[in-house]
């Protein structure tokens, strides 16, 4: 059986790029009997509408030689030789990561319908408007055969399309590929100036309006002053909103924030400096940065927003927070810093990460595949 995994591959950065690697990476080791080729996009993003830096990681190859660099996401011309090459390759079947309308049109018009297809949901809609987000997402899952999902919010969500595609409903998987024992806690906080002692905070990933950085920062308030924000990731918006509240809250000595994309080979100091993990998403379907929280074994702070409730167990692992609240955000970071200071919650973390494998993950998808 041969089946191609289409989505974005490295060198490409972010999320989406990880998880395609991942999940191909597991299909292999998984079903060795099988052909598994990763198919990448030739332009993902224009850089028109692309607010960050680079959409490529520094010094980053292709995950696999065999990587085929094939769709252009803005180019119809390039579609039609994008399906005649699907068309005509041998596939068996089709692995389709979906995240977001802008792809749609790419997607519909390069994928044949001949070919067993299925779509792996990060999103169901955009949790930012898009402009007929709907209307285009309906059209690319109708298009599939089977739908995957990642939590209960967007099951429902699928099933509000009334999509004429089969629906799975699975979950986010770990995300433990930055782990190196080489970065201890302690080189991790020298490097990034923290002393041993210091209680710290950390929000990592992209800044968007829907991840409530806003919240967090706020939140700083209503906390001890020896509780220490650190935010990293590149900012996409509320640029000026953010530094003007640290600023106008005193609070430059306790908030720092570094405004750049993280490479991978960082990724591994920023979660064993931190003592807690906060993501005060105002909306979410899943997170793919709580499963690399999860993995270092970091207690989360979550809003109770959309699938994000699923990824911890309340008071155990990790505190649920009111989206949109400061104040709650802060009581749920004092009660994950005791959760920290307990030695059982370690093991409760490390036995809740076990029930997010790629492995299960996997041997579900492919027996609804084959």
């Amino acid at each position: 059986m041969k089946t191609g995994v289409i989505g974005p591959f490295p060198p490409y950065r972010g999320g989406i790029a990880q998880f395609s690697m991942r999940l191909l990476e597991t299909l292999i080791s998984g079903f060795p009997e099988h052909d598994f080729v990763p198919v990448s996009y030739r332009r993902l993003y224009p850089s028109i509408l692309f607010p960050g830096t680079s959409q490529l990681e520094p010094d980053k190859n292709t995950v696999h030689d065999n990587t085929q660099r094939l769709i252009d996401s803005c180019n119809p011309f390039n579609w039609m030789s994008s399906r005649n090459y699907l068309s005509h390759s041998g596939f068996d079947s089709l692995i389709v990561q979906w995240w977001h309308p802008f792809f749609a049109p790419a997607l519909l018009a390069s994928i044949p319908r001949s070919i067993p297809r299925t779509a792996v949901c990060h999103n169901v809609i955009p949790h930012e408007s898009f402009p007929f987000a709907g209307k285009l997402s309906r059209n690319f899952l109708n298009s599939m055969d089977l739908v995957v999902v990642h939590s209960e919010t967007d099951f429902q969500a699928a099933e509000t399309l009334d999509l004429n595609a089969g629906l799975l409903k699975l979950y986010h998987p770990l995300y433990d590929q930055y782990n190196n024992p080489e970065v201890t806690r302690e080189n991790s906080r020298k490097k990034l100036g923290y002393s041993e002692k210091a209680r710290l905070v950390l929000f990592f990933g992209l800044i968007r309006s829907y991840k409530g950085v806003l919240d967090l920062v706020r939140s700083m308030n209503f906390l001890p002053d020896n509780i220490s924000l650190l935010i990293a990731g590149e900012c996409y918006s509320d640029r000026h909103e953010i530094t003007s509240s640290i600023s106008s809250l005193n609070l430059t000595s306790r908030i720092r924030w570094i405004d750049k994309f993280v490479p991978d080979s960082d990724v591994a100091t920023y979660f064993n400096a931190a003592d807690v993990v906060a993501l005060p998403y105002r909306s979410a379907s899943q997170s793919g940065v709580a499963q690399i929280a999860l993995s270092f074994g970091k207690v989360l702070v979550l809003t109770d927003t959309g699938g994000l409730a699923e990824l911890v167990d309340q008071g155990s692992t990790g505190v649920l927070a009111q989206a949109w609240s400061p104040s709650s955000i802060a009581e749920s970071i004092l009660t994950a810093f005791e959760l920290q200071s307990n030695p059982e919650t370690k093991y409760r973390i490390r036995a809740k990460a076990s029930s997010f494998s790629w492995e299960a993950y996997v041997e579900k998808l492919m027996e609804k595949i084959q």
